[in-house]
């Protein structure tokens, strides 16, 4: 051996310990999990992998059921508050209803004694009109034979004085009567003094309340054949008075149409609609052949109705 080829064998040597002291550094340097992972098989790696994914969807699917059931929890707590809520509204509105209802008995029951003692002070207003009427006649004459028995005696003039003073004095008398019985004749237009039996009142007006019931034509046609018609609502208290005399769940006809032109609501004697107590949602004009009258609820509240339905009703006329 030449000493050229025994350099050249020296050379390969050392560099095949060279690599392999790099490798040996390089593994070194290499985590021991990365190599144990490296030296796993391909069937080993997807294994693995598979159970990262499993434990990965059960701490997923564990989280879900834990965010539902605080969800869950969550909506019922708000159910309970809305039941609660629910519950005091209604609650407060039943004893809101119970306490007008009782107010508006203590109301009917004051209107009651006053209308008793309006008609005892109208009996009154009429008996001392009717005596004064009497004395009006009584006195005049009286006076007037005064005068004709001193007219017939001599005419002197003391007793003209006296005749001028007796004249003065009679038509004094007979004014102050005349302003008396006006004053009393108003009195009487004012106070209403009696309404048909079987008829409730109310201020200056009488009320029937049907014990039956009939189309709103026919009912019409019941209140003119007594020289009323069906109720005219003009205020706010007889809206009440009206709604304290229905019993339970039954309504009553009101006067009230728009049958002439949709939408155009008119009283039986011809006014417009000015004043409403309409039911939520109402007039709605439901139906084949629509709405076209009104009746009344025991709540004051007014609903638009099929003028063909068979409904009790009320009539009105002044006392």
């Amino acid at each position: 051996m030449s000493q050229s080829e025994g350099a050249v064998g020296t050379y390969k040597k050392w560099d095949f310990d060279a690599r392999m002291e790099v490798e040996k550094q390089d593994r070194r340097k290499v985590p021991k999990g990365v190599l144990s992972l490296l030296a796993f098989s391909p069937e080993r790696a997807i294994t693995l992998l598979y159970v990262l994914l499993a434990l990965a969807f059960v701490l997923f699917t564990t989280l879900a059921i834990v965010n539902l059931q605080r969800v869950s929890a969550a909506w019922e707590a708000l159910e309970q508050a809305r039941t609660r809520s629910e519950n005091s509204h209604a609650t407060a509105w039943h004893n809101l209803s119970e306490v007008q209802h009782a107010l508006d008995q203590q109301l009917s029951a004051e209107l009651e004694v006053i209308h008793s003692r309006l008609l005892n002070v109208s009996r009154e207003v009429e008996n001392a009109r009717w005596k004064m009427t009497q004395c009006k006649a009584g006195c005049g004459k009286e006076l007037s034979d005064r005068v004709r028995v001193l007219e017939e005696r001599d005419t002197l003039e003391p007793v003209l004085r006296q005749l001028a003073e007796v004249k003065q004095e009679q038509s004094r008398a007979s004014a102050l009567l005349d302003a008396a019985l006006e004053g009393t004749r108003n009195l009487s237009e004012i106070l209403c003094t009696s309404c048909p039996a079987g008829w409730q009142q109310f201020a200056k007006t009488c009320y029937f309340f049907s014990d039956t019931t009939k189309p709103w034509p026919s009912a019409a046609d019941f209140c003119a054949g007594f020289n009323a018609h069906l109720a005219v609502i003009d205020s706010e208290q007889e809206n009440k008075f009206l709604a304290n005399h229905i019993m339970g769940n039954r309504v009553f006809w009101l006067g009230l149409t728009d049958a002439h032109k949709e939408g155009d609501w008119q009283w039986v004697d011809g006014r417009s609609l000015s004043l409403t107590f309409w039911n939520s949602g109402e007039p709605n004009n439901v139906g084949h052949h629509g709405e076209d009258c009104v009746t009344i609820y025991s709540s004051g509240h007014w609903n638009d109705a099929t003028c063909s339905n068979s409904e009790a009703w009320i009539c009105e006329r002044s006392c």
